[in-house]
């Protein structure tokens, strides 16, 4: 007989925490660059409202796991103040296949998300960089306030989003968890000599413009996960040196790299780094103070299985869930 367990968002609360996250994306970012993970292309079903994406993958060193990831995207769910994003997370023993858990897997999409944008940010932004822009007021906005401090001194936190009384209401709340946040009428106003700028909206034009980003910026792009969505203008692709956690993620499914192709302003086959090979030390990241980086986050499977295993391994340390006969 298996036992199965079973975790509500509320046990995945308890045991994982953005240091966790951080901790486990980049155990699972080494283990790419080392060739020890096995990471298929997301496959969508698309529906009139949303999509269903399914990530299966497995990370061969050690935590080992195995597992998938089932995941939804109704951009509409926002207008009724649901959330955007739901998910499914199961792991599998890696040993002999046995189902060990099925768990809420929107809480972990979440807070891994804004771990790999921390990453990104650690391996990618100017040395000393304390003022952070972000826009967009959804979940990934609160999730990357708490994840930037773990790497960054955040000296000035701004907060643009389309709805000021939202970006006001959060960087309210911003502050009364100690940063330094305010909000700003326009993106250009946030964007102002930051040093780390997140879009994480679910725009499907770009929501600014390469002359409201300084020298020397670096960019966590989170947000158009799909390639009809955008959040950057095609110039400002074309300036910046493109990071990814997949390149064949990348090229099938990033809207602000498959829009700027299209419109000439990058190549067909365009340079992108793994940011998995510049935290594995293969290959170089920034180059220049001057030069302006920029993470194109798509989220891969093993990032949430790196996630799930530190949740599932707690979780029974702690005896949270319940346990389902097979």
């Amino acid at each position: 007989m298996t036992n199965l367990l079973l975790l509500k968002e509320a046990d995945v609360a308890a045991v994982l925490t953005a240091r966790d996250a951080f901790a486990a994306v980049e155990r699972a970012l080494r283990a790419q660059t080392e060739q020890k993970t096995i990471n298929p292309l997301r496959a969508a079903v698309v529906a009139p409202n949303g999509l269903l994406g399914s990530m299966p993958g497995a990370i061969l060193s050690d935590p080992a796991s195995i597992g998938a990831k089932l995941v939804t995207f109704f951009p509409g769910n926002a207008q009724r103040d649901q959330h955007t994003h739901q998910a499914l997370i199961a792991l599998f023993d890696p040993q002999d296949g046995r189902p060990l858990a099925l768990m809420d897997g929107r809480l972990i999409t979440e807070i891994r998300t804004a771990a790999v944008s921390a990453v990104a940010t650690r391996a990618l932004a100017r040395s000393g960089a304390t003022i952070a822009a972000i826009l967009g007021t959804g979940v990934q906005a609160g999730a990357h306030a708490d994840a930037l401090p773990l790497v960054m001194e955040l000296e000035k936190l701004r907060i643009w989003g389309r709805n000021r009384l939202r970006a006001e209401t959060l960087a309210r709340e911003l502050r009364d968890r100690g940063l330094a946040a305010r909000a700003t009428d326009t993106p250009q106003a946030a964007c102002e000599d930051a040093a780390v700028i997140c879009t994480v909206t679910s725009s499907s034009e770009p929501i600014l413009a390469s002359s409201d980003v300084a020298a020397g910026a670096h960019i966590n792009a989170v947000g158009a996960c799909t390639p009809r969505m955008r959040e950057l203008p095609a110039d400002l692709m074309a300036q910046a040196s493109i990071f990814v956690d997949s390149i064949e993620g990348a090229l099938h499914e990033a809207g602000d790299i498959a829009q700027a192709i299209a419109e000439g302003a990058l190549p067909p086959t365009p340079r992108l780094t793994l940011l998995a090979d510049v935290v594995g030390g293969k290959t170089l990241g920034r180059a220049t103070p001057e030069e302006i980086t920029l993470f194109k986050s798509l989220g891969i499977a093993i990032e949430d299985l790196a996630c799930a295993t530190v949740v599932y391994e707690r979780a029974r340390e702690r005896s949270l869930g319940t346990d389902v006969a097979l």
